[in-house]
């Protein structure tokens, strides 16, 4: 270990100035990245932006498909088939006594 200190402080640090063009070059650099950085924001943004209507649209679609699946169900059975009878066929039941105030 003595040895290597010994090393350390014969050692001489030279600073040399860079050139004009390393400097360019370096700015350029940093240049580029801020911009890349700039777009890649957006970027982010609008995937972000895109997502979040996608995931109300899917909880729109979600419910939707739950007020289908009760119909489905619904339709299996006696007051579903009389319902779809009344209201989209203008069937009545036999026993039912239709009152027109308009007559």
């Amino acid at each position: 270990m003595a040895r290597f200190n010994n090393l350390l402080r014969n050692v001489k640090l030279v600073y040399k100035r860079s050139s004009n063009i390393t400097k360019i070059v370096v700015l350029c650099a940093i240049i580029i990245c801020t911009v890349a950085l700039i777009i890649l924001g957006g970027a982010i943004r609008d995937a972000q932006a895109r997502t979040d209507a996608l995931r109300v649209q899917a909880s729109r679609l979600e419910q939707e498909n739950n007020r289908l699946s009760s119909l489905i169900d619904s339709l299996g059975t006696v007051a579903g088939i009389e319902q779809i009878a009344r209201e989209e066929l203008g069937l009545v039941d036999p026993d039912s006594v239709i009152i027109d105030p308009s007559k």
